[in-house]
């Protein structure tokens, strides 16, 4: 069927017809070559009827479309045809301008020319106009400045004025390059002359309302807020002109009002400031009368940290966060407050300290108001070295000297009466009990302050005159003192050591958490404690430099009552006596102290007496010896503990195991024990008790005395120097016998020797 409809479109209609006549005769004879087909005739005839509508309805749309298709064809030819004609009369037009155009080429610099000439005189003429409306338009400005509200309007007005006095006046300067007329220009300077005038009171107007911030913020903070604009609003044509190169050639320089803006600000502060700076510089004419000036000055201060909560309240929200302008204006106030400071710290002198203490509270209570409006502890300090220093100074200088003149007072007091006796019958003296009163009353007045920094000179002032007063009791220490006033030393420096760690303890309460680990309070406590040892060792003192003890120890391993044992029970019935003497008159804490000293030095004396008196040894000999170290070990084991007592009486049993060894070897190993315990035994004194053996020959006392030699410089060496006796006087009446309180313990044993030395080298009565 699509081959016909192709084919059909090549041939003529009745050519057409008569195939398709012949195509249907064909069609109708091959269906119905047999008889029986003619009983299918009635479905032909329907598929024949159903085909031909279908074949009629495909030729009915192939004519329309071929019909339409012809239709546009000939609207576009029509399209066509009138365009041509279009384009025909446009290349006539351009031909007629071309003509006219190529008659105009010759004469184009004429046309030039007078084309700008037409542009500037236009332009002349619209800057002509514009400069005229100058005086107006700034007048009206002005105006607008008779009311605060229009303050932001009249800003606007000006700006745009001086803009275009601006451009005129650099048109201006390109028409006096031109030569223009100069009278002319004169006379057009008078019109940018007047923006000037206006725009310079617009200032004056806007630099007294940012000078008068504090009121403005609390009365009338929309107008403060508007001046703030303008500022913020200039700020950005500044940076706008900067990033366009405009004000590169330096004849419109940046305003910088933020700038010029807290230079007001700050100038305002120093004018409000001036009156309290002036009448601080009258204080040092005010005679009498310091404390009423003093008062009045940190009363005016007073109001201006009251004004500091109002800025913080009411100005600081007119301006943008980024001026930080609360931070700007306490710069200016704190600067202020410390030259106030500085004026009233040169005056020190003259001001009590009543006044000096008025003027440290008024600080502490303006760091903590500003504290409270966010500032920073780090940005709160004064200048050091200025007038808060001078003050606190002169505050400290005066305390120092206050409770030196106090305790030297209580020291000769407690030294020329004597002790008083407390309940449970030990003896004590006010002096301690006055001191640390004076002391803490000190520091409570400084704590009620609450200044970090004036606690902690009062703190070091006060460790200062604790050494003080603990060098003033050492002195007094050597004086000849009696045994009942040394109790009481004792005593009282046991309860100096306690007072002065409470102190310890209040002193890292009240101080701030970044100062409490600037004072050592704790290391000048323990010169108590070394006070205390060093009545103790006097104390101890008193019992050897009695004459009639040193007799019994004179007769130690050289007499008959020695041998009978009755010396050392002696010697143990007068330490008793003294012992249990001093338990009721020696705080507790120290008495074992006192106890360990006596056993100590008891062993330094036996040690010295065997030594010194011992001619010959023998059995019998060395069993006394022996006896009296357990003897010793039994009765100082009632009063302490026998592992301390043990080792004190050491040397008294190396000193027996050199007396009695029985080789080279078995000398030089108790002599190297002996040192251990006894450093102060040099070689000299051991030839001695070696050649008390009637047993050994020179050569062997030669030998055994060249190894201990040997041991000696040995130990010497690894000590760094041979211990040398103290050459001080020894404490106490002048007696020899006890040991003084900063000689090492081997020198202890020295000083006992040397009395024990003395006493042999004095002659028995007969």
């Amino acid at each position: 069927m699509a081959a016909v409809q192709r084919a059909a479109v090549a041939q003529s209609v009745p050519e057409q017809a008569i195939d398709a006549k012949r195509a249907a005769a064909e069609e109708v004879e091959r269906l119905l070559q047999h008889p029986e087909d003619l009983k299918r005739l009635s479905g032909l005839l329907e598929d024949y009827t159903q085909k031909h509508q279908a074949n009629k309805a495909q030729l009915s749309a192939t004519v329309a479309s071929q019909v339409d298709a012809a239709k546009s064809g000939l609207e576009l030819l029509d399209t066509a045809q009138r365009t041509l004609m279009r384009m025909q009369a446009c290349y006539k037009e351009i031909d007629v301008l071309c003509s006219e155009t190529s008659q105009l080429i010759e004469n184009h610099d004429k046309i030039a020319e007078l084309s700008a000439v037409h542009y500037n005189l236009g332009k002349t003429l619209e800057d002509v106009e514009n400069i005229m409306a100058l005086p107006n338009e700034a007048a009206m400005a002005e105006e607008l400045l008779r009311d605060d509200f229009n303050l932001l309007q009249a800003y606007e007005s000006l700006a745009l004025l001086e803009g275009t006095s601006r451009m005129a006046q650099q048109a201006l300067a390109s028409s006096r390059s031109a030569r223009m007329n100069s009278r002319d220009a004169q006379n057009l300077s008078a019109y940018f002359n007047k923006v000037r005038e206006t725009l310079g009171k617009f200032e004056e107007r806007l630099w007294s309302i940012i000078r008068n911030f504090i009121a403005y913020g609390r009365q009338n903070p929309a107008m403060l807020v508007n001046a703030v604009r303008i500022v913020e609003i200039q700020e950005n044509v500044d940076k706008q002109l900067e990033a366009s190169g405009g004000p590169g050639d330096n004849k419109y320089p940046r305003k910088a009002y933020r700038k010029r803006a807290e230079q007001q600000i700050g100038n305002c502060i120093q004018d409000t400031f001036a009156p309290l700076l002036q009448n601080c510089s009258r204080l040092a004419t005010a005679g009498e009368n310091t404390d009423q000036r003093t008062s009045e000055i940190l009363d005016d201060a007073h109001q201006f940290v009251v004004q500091l909560a109002d800025i913080y309240d009411y100005v600081s929200p007119c301006f943008p966060e980024k001026y930080q302008i609360f931070n700007v204006i306490w710069q200016e106030y704190h600067q202020s407050m410390a030259f106030m400071l500085d004026c009233v710290g040169a005056c020190s002198e003259q001001l009590a300290n009543g006044d000096i203490l008025k003027v440290m509270t008024w600080v502490s209570r303006y760091q903590e108001s500003c504290r409270e409006l966010g500032i920073e502890d780090d940005k709160l300090e004064f200048p050091k070295g200025r007038g808060l220093t001078m003050l606190i100074d002169k505050y400290i200088e005066r305390i120092h000297q206050t409770l030196k003149t106090w305790f030297t007072n209580i020291l000769e007091g407690d030294l020329n009466s004597e002790p008083k006796m407390a309940d449970d019958g030990k003896p004590w003296t006010p002096g301690a009990v006055d001191f640390f009163r004076i002391v803490n009353e000190q520091l409570l007045v400084v704590e009620d302050i609450k200044n970090g920094t004036m606690i902690v000179r009062t703190g070091e002032v006060i460790l200062q005159v604790m050494r003080e007063f603990q060098a003033a009791q050492e002195k007094h220490l050597q004086r000849d003192l009696s045994p009942i006033l040394l109790c009481a030393m004792v005593n009282n420096n046991a309860r100096c050591y306690n007072e002065s760690m409470d102190f310890a303890e209040h002193m890292n309460e009240i101080l701030p958490e970044s100062l409490k680990d600037s004072l050592d309070i704790e290391e000048q406590c323990r010169g108590f404690l070394e006070l205390c040892k060093t009545a103790v060792q006097l104390l101890v003192g008193t019992v050897f430099n009695d004459a009639a003890v040193l007799d019994v120890f004179f007769k130690l391993y050289n007499s008959e009552e020695w041998k009978q044992g009755v010396t050392t029970r002696i010697i143990i019935e007068t330490l008793k006596d003294a012992l249990d003497e001093y338990e009721q008159l020696v705080e507790a804490s120290f008495y074992r102290r006192l106890v360990e000293a006596c056993a100590e030095e008891t062993v330094n004396h036996f040690a010295a007496a065997i030594l010194t008196y011992l001619r010959s040894i023998s059995e019998t000999t060395l069993a006394g010896v022996e006896k009296d170290s357990a003897q010793l070990l039994t009765f100082f084991s009632t009063y302490t503990k026998v592992e301390k007592v043990s080792k004190m009486c050491q040397p008294l049993g190396d000193l027996q195991h050199v007396a009695s060894a029985n080789s080279t070897d078995d000398f030089v190993l108790a002599y190297t024990s002996l040192l251990q315990t006894m450093p102060g035994v040099t070689p000299a004194l051991i030839e001695r008790l070696v050649s008390a053996r009637t047993d050994l020959t020179k050569a062997d006392v030669k030998e055994v005395m060249d190894q201990c030699r040997e041991v000696y410089s040995q130990r010497v060496k690894a000590d760094g120097g041979e211990p040398q006796l103290a050459a001080t006087p020894l404490p106490g009446k002048g007696k020899a016998g006890a040991a003084a309180p900063s000689i090492v313990k081997d020198s202890g044993f020295r000083v006992a020797l040397l009395a024990v030395k003395r006493k042999a080298a004095v002659p028995k009565k007969s």
